[in-house]
């Protein structure tokens, strides 16, 4: 067989399709010790050496966010390079951050036909619906730690295979946006498996709404009105109606809800208005325990930007340095500063936050540039707003940069943005 005859791109695309798979599977059916994303991170190295072996770079498509992403890489690499602590942590904690840029630049860079579009879509479709499938499950049945139980009901938190709750619905704001948006595609075109999207749909919001996560459901209400001001016409008059609500609820409404919902949605306030006290005192009013919790977290996380504002003290060093800047009696690191933005700044500095931000800029630009086409690549973009409005509000509250939580949403940006290239020549079929 001649070289140029080989199926080079389709096993490259699989190798992608098994990296974004491989998010939710994290380390269920491991196989001989290694993860799915360390496997998927192999496959990808096959893959990119056979494309070398087979000189068909020049195949590859233009990404206009590569520069920016190298810039990220060398903010994480100067971060590493100026360590305060263990350069180890670095490395490997630059491993994690490297596969999702690279996802994020593959799929906008090698899909040449719709068909390779279409592949990725369903694996973004089916790869959290099959997250929130189980978690729902584990939910219903009390499965997990007592500490996940949801008070009053024999429900526990869903958390699915990525072990946290919080963390879960992370991975969960990064991927109904586009559920939602092709949801009302299928609507709209009158797609024969319409009913199927709607009931993948809202397995994906039930388990969002299990995981009692309320940084979660702030990062989803965000991304809804992203969505919903994109989309225009009644969807825009509603966005009114939501922001009303919402304020009605943190004005008082949350006592109007049954519980537990209610009262959940009214201790969301703490998260900004935790009293900063010691733990010991805190241990007394277990009503705000967890949010003073969260605050000394980010305290300490604003401590250790101070030590070392421009390049920080060392990505994947967080919980290395904070026996250095405890204070008020929390002594145990939690491992994150609750806050992606105060983590970025604390280990990368500076430079590390605006490369970050500068990135966030402009996939959202290339994004928001594609929801002028129309049909489903239209979706498709406004799906990818969705994704990054709601997981950028959510990080307000949470570090998701782990568990490789990023490769699913660096795959639904790219896929919006590569969509157009390669739709007019063959349709908009799933």
């Amino acid at each position: 067989m001649r070289a140029e005859t080989w199926p080079v791109t389709p096993v490259l695309m699989c190798a992608i399709a098994y990296a974004v798979a491989a998010v939710p599977m994290q380390d269920y059916l491991i196989l001989g010790g290694v993860s799915h994303s360390q496997l998927a991170t192999l496959g990808l190295v096959i893959g990119l050496l056979v494309h070398w072996r087979l000189h068909s770079w020049h195949q590859w498509r233009t990404d206009d966010t590569a520069l920016m992403r190298l810039v990220v890489v060398a903010a994480l690499t100067l971060s590493a390079a100026f360590t305060l602590y263990d350069w180890r942590e670095s490395v490997a904690e630059m491993r994690r951050w490297g596969v999702a840029l690279f996802v994020g630049f593959l799929v906008y860079a090698v899909p040449r036909s719709w068909r390779e579009v279409r592949l990725l879509v369903w694996v973004l479709l089916l790869a959290p619906f099959g997250a929130a499938l189980f978690a729902v499950y584990q939910s219903v049945l009390g499965i997990g730690p007592a500490a996940f139980g949801i008070p009053g009901t024999p429900f526990t938190r869903s958390f699915g295979t990525i072990g946290q709750p919080n963390s879960f619905a992370g991975y969960l704001n990064g991927a109904w946006p586009l559920l939602l948006a092709v949801t009302i595609w299928a609507w709209q075109s009158a797609w024969r498996w319409r009913w199927l999207m709607v009931l993948m749909l809202g397995v994906t919001w039930c388990a969002l709404v299990l995981s009692f996560s309320r940084g979660g459901w702030l990062g989803a209400t965000a991304g809804l009105l992203v969505m919903a001001w994109l989309i225009g016409g009644w969807w825009r008059r509603g966005v009114v109606i939501v922001v009303a609500g919402a304020v009605i609820i943190v004005a008082g409404g949350w006592q109007l809800i049954p519980a537990p919902l209610g009262p959940r949605l009214g201790s969301a306030s703490q998260i900004v208005t935790a009293p900063d006290i010691p733990r010991d005192e805190a241990q007394q009013r277990p009503d705000v325990y967890a949010a003073v919790e969260r605050a000394a977290q980010f305290k300490a996380g604003w401590l250790m930007w101070q030590k070392a504002p421009l390049t920080g003290i060392g990505v994947g060093n967080y919980s290395n340095a904070y026996v250095d800047v405890a204070y008020n009696t929390w002594w145990i690191s939690r491992g994150h500063a609750h806050n992606a933005y105060m983590q970025i700044a604390a280990e990368q500095g500076v430079i590390g936050l605006l490369a970050y931000l500068g990135l966030w800029f402009v996939q959202w630009r290339r994004t928001v540039n594609a929801i002028q086409h129309t049909g489903l690549v239209r979706w498709l973009a406004i799906g990818a707003c969705g994704s990054l409005v709601a997981v950028a509000a959510h990080e307000c509250f949470e570090y998701l940069q782990v568990h490789y939580l990023p490769v699913h949403v660096a795959a639904v940006v790219a896929l919006a943005g590569v969509a157009p290239h390669v739709v007019s020549s063959e349709g908009e079929r799933l």
